[in-house]
């Protein structure tokens, strides 16, 4: 009795579909909206910028997870930034924007708008832009290089971390120098170490700086306090400039 039942649904199922019967639909569409940009930044120019014609390489420098929201001023309290403040000089640009959430990753795709505006509006030498960052900035600099490989010949995680996978797609002329604590409780070292084998694997222009007994918040300075990345830094250059 029961098979009988079923074969007469089944039945009336096919009779259905035969019938003519509607079915829903998937439309192509393509949405028109813009995103706003709404990012907040720093601009650093060196003190011979105005009286000079010459193009200035340039650091895009994203900042830790406690600067991000809508007060620019926070992010004048650490980092670069907080360098300049304190009376450090860099032969350099230095493009700091401001994560606008408090709590989320950089939005990386506003980043790169931003950057192109910034580019467009001074005399940047464009085979000579870094990425710079620490913590959330950290992971904001490795996306950056993934995510836009021919922008920057230089690359500077500081306490961060990332996708390994898509470390394939940076530029292969770029060099990248990582840092991170070995007491390091929020971000674990092995989170650099990861991206670092990597980078080795596919053979990319890669150094790892293990700092021994630097905890999180120490490992900031004492890697932007370290002569020889400035040094280091602007001696990279990609071949050719992006246009």
């Amino acid at each position: 009795m029961t098979q009988n039942i079923m074969a007469l649904v089944f039945t009336a199922v096919i009779g259905m579909c035969g019938a003519g019967v509607t079915h829903a639909e998937q439309l192509a569409a393509r949405s028109s909206a813009s995103i706003k940009n709404d990012l907040n930044y720093l601009m650093y120019t060196p003190d011979d910028y105005a009286s000079s014609s010459n193009a200035y390489p340039l650091v895009v420098w994203l900042h830790g997870g406690d600067q991000g929201g809508a007060d620019i001023e926070k992010v004048r309290s650490s980092g670069i930034p907080k360098l300049i403040e304190d009376g450090k000089t860099f032969p350099f640009l230095v493009f700091s924007p401001q994560n606008p959430s408090e709590e989320l990753l950089y939005p990386i795709e506003k980043v790169e708008v931003a950057l192109d505006e910034v580019m467009s509006k001074y005399r940047v030498d464009r085979a000579r832009v870094y990425v710079v960052g620490f913590s959330r900035g950290g992971f904001g600099t490795w996306a950056m290089a993934e995510q836009f490989p021919e922008t920057f010949a230089a690359v500077v995680p500081i306490a961060g971390g990332g996708n390994r996978h898509y470390l394939s797609r940076t530029n292969e002329k770029a060099a990248f120098w990582i840092f991170h604590g070995t007491n390091d409780e929020v971000i674990p070292l092995s989170d650099s170490v990861v991206l670092y084998e990597r980078l080795l694997g596919l053979k990319r222009n890669a150094r790892l700086s293990v700092l021994e007994g630097v905890d999180h918040s120490g490992v900031e300075l004492a890697a932007l306090n370290d002569p020889e990345l400035w040094d280091w830094l602007l001696k990279q250059r990609l071949e050719v400039a992006p246009q």
